[in-house]
């Protein structure tokens, strides 16, 4: 597969102000609700952290397999992993499979919702954002693709 630009975190400059949850919103739904922006905020504010959950569009995509109605596809053009929210019927399996908790539910419109980096856009709005630079879109080889969970969380 062809090497793309991807959004890449660096949750250590994260202030967790929502900004581009929100921006994401707007741009997509028109709507400052950032449930209904592609990115996730985790928070622990026992270990003080912030990290945004955001679409990977992985090399070999467990939703894209996991779609039964075929609304996740890859741009062969892009690479990217695109969601159409018309064509979804809202069975969730995208956003049970992915590893990196990345696909969201919208509950009131019944759909999955996933970062589509902002495809028709130079740059994806939440990085043009970001007040801290949390946010970054580039083109790296030194970032290796590897799951948060290897084994079973379940207690035997």
């Amino acid at each position: 597969m062809a090497r793309q630009k991807q959004i890449y975190v660096r949750p250590d400059l994260c202030a967790g102000c929502r900004i581009c949850a929100n921006a994401c919103s707007v741009y997509h739904n028109g709507a400052a609700n950032p449930r209904l922006g592609a990115i996730r905020i985790r928070q622990d504010v026992f270990e003080r952290y912030e990290f945004q959950e955001i679409c990977r569009h992985c090399e070999d995509p467990p939703c894209l397999d996991a779609c039964m109605v075929g609304c996740i596809s890859r741009d062969p053009k892009t690479g990217l992993v695109l969601h159409d929210s018309k064509r979804c019927v809202g069975c969730w399996m995208c956003v049970m499979v992915c590893p990196y908790g990345a696909v969201k539910r919208d509950v009131v419109n019944k759909v999955a919702i996933k970062c589509d980096q902002c495809h028709d856009r130079d740059r994806p709005v939440c990085v043009e954002v970001c007040p801290t630079g949390a946010l970054v879109l580039e083109l790296r080889e030194d970032v290796q693709e590897e799951t948060f969970f290897t084994e079973p969380t379940v207690a035997g």
